[in-house]
C-alpha cells in the first residue's frame, strides 16, 4: 500500500506530544518567574535589614536608646514592605554581663511560597555589647 502524509491519528498522536510538552515548559517558565521575583523580594528585604543592623550597631551610645525599636513600612519601591526592630537589654551579675540583642524582622506581602497563605519573614539578630 502507497500512501503518502499521515493518518488523522498520526497527527492527532503528534498534537497530544506536542501539547504535554509545551505545558511543561510553561510551568518551568512560570516556577522561574515566580522565583525570579521573589528573590529579588528577599534580596531588598535583606539589604533593608542589615543596614538597620548596621545603624544600631554605629551607634556611639550605650545603652542604646529605645528610639531604635518600632516597625516602619514603605520602602523605595516596595510600599508594603514592613520592618520590625526589636532591641533586648540582658544584664546579670553572676556572671557579669550587659548586652543588646538587636532583633530586626522584614516582611513583603508577595513574598510567599506557592501555596502559603502567610508572607516569609527574613529575620536578622545581632548582638552589641557594652563598650
Amino acid at each position: 500500500m502507497n500512501r503518502r502524509g499521515f493518518t488523522l491519528v498520526e497527527v492527532m498522536v503528534a498534537m497530544v506530544i506536542l501539547l504535554i510538552v509545551v505545558v511543561g515548559i510553561g510551568k518551568i517558565v512560570g516556577s522561574f518567574i515566580h522565583a525570579v521575583g521573589t528573590s529579588t523580594t528577599r534580596t531588598v528585604a535583606t539589604t533593608v535589614a542589615v543596614e538597620r543592623l548596621d545603624l544600631i550597631r554605629g551607634d556611639p551610645t550605650y545603652p542604646l536608646p529605645a528610639s531604635w525599636s518600632g516597625t516602619a513600612t514603605g520602602f523605595p519601591g516596595y510600599p508594603n514592605m514592613s520592618r520590625q526592630t526589636v532591641l533586648n537589654r540582658v544584664t546579670g551579675a553572676t556572671p557579669p554581663r550587659d548586652y543588646t540583642r538587636v532583633s530586626v524582622k522584614v516582611w513583603e506581602p508577595s513574598l510567599r511560597r506557592p501555596g502559603a497563605t502567610t508572607p516569609d519573614t527574613v529575620n536578622l539578630t545581632s548582638v552589641v555589647a557594652r563598650p
